[in-house]
């Protein structure tokens, strides 16, 4: 059966609770855990930030990673990517998982002479040029890679987020949407199995934010790509989701949309209140 376009219209507690019963991907391969936590903890110095996290992602599946301000999310997404060590328990990757990442959006410097289409390139070429020497998972192949290759699977990232009328303008000139269109197209210019994402949705207006949505949602449902996203703004993404992690007490619960106040799901901005965090967390555990 062909999956559903996805909704971004508000939607009624029947319409949610049918969105929890009914899957929104119906994959057309095999499913395969790609990422698992077991055990994870963070601490630094006296301060334990987050520990006895177990979770898991697989093919095709949406995780939302939420959590009031402070509660170390932007942490554990790097601990996923090995950029910060693990104080203990592991994340274990199956072998040859690619994984692509979007960080926080952040400007770029005025005077940084880069296009569009040079930031995509970055997602092929930058990891040969700082790493790709002692990268023992890199393809033979991706080093020696010919220009008109390159750009094919440039032009093919570019257009997945609908961004050849402005690939080519310098970077400070494109808008917050547009500039975090050309993030995404350089995540997915290595054709990712797994997305990782900080704050994709940070800072775009309405209409920007749903453009991102939807290119997440064609990546899901067509490619089957896994998506853990860090996020603040819930509604436009709830067709989407199918598994929520979230991190509140030091500790991350693991379960659907059923985990958050209803109030949260039409206010994106109750997600900042620590209270209505640990009161979902709170009504979970009882």
């Amino acid at each position: 059966m062909k999956p559903a376009s996805p909704r971004f219209e508000p939607i009624s507690p029947s319409a949610l609770a049918h969105l929890q019963h009914e899957p929104s991907v119906r994959l057309t391969k095999p499913y395969q855990v790609l990422l698992t936590v077991n055990d994870a903890k963070m601490q630094f110095g006296e301060r334990v930030l987050w520990e006895a996290v177990n979770f898991s992602i697989g093919t095709g599946e949406f995780v939302a990673l939420l959590g009031a301000n402070g509660t170390g999310k932007t942490t554990l997404l790097q601990s996923l990517l090995r950029l910060v060590p693990l104080s203990a328990g592991q994340v274990m990757r199956t072998p040859h998982t690619r994984i692509g990442y979007v960080p926080q959006l952040k400007n770029f410097d005025p005077k940084l002479p880069i296009r569009g289409r040079d930031l995509v390139r970055l997602g092929l070429d930058g990891k040969n040029l700082l790493f790709g020497w002692i990268d023992p998972h890199k393809t033979l192949g991706r080093y020696w890679m010919s220009t008109k290759q390159k750009n094919y699977h440039i032009d093919k990232a570019i257009d997945e987020v609908g961004g050849r009328a402005f690939s080519d303008a310098p970077l400070n000139m494109l808008s917050g949407g547009e500039q975090q269109r050309m993030r995404i197209a350089q995540a997915l210019v290595s054709e990712p199995d797994l997305l990782l994402m900080d704050e994709p949705l940070l800072s775009l207006d309405v209409a920007s934010q749903q453009v991102v949505s939807e290119i997440l949602a064609h990546r899901k449902q067509t490619h089957h790509t896994a998506i853990l996203m860090i996020s603040h703004e819930i509604e436009p993404i709830i067709p989407l989701i199918d598994k929520v992690v979230l991190l509140a007490h030091q500790r991350a619960q693991v379960g659907d949309l059923s985990l958050l106040p209803m109030s949260s799901l039409y206010n994106p901005s109750m997600l900042s209140s620590r209270v209505d965090l640990q009161n979902a967390v709170d009504t979970s555990e009882s």
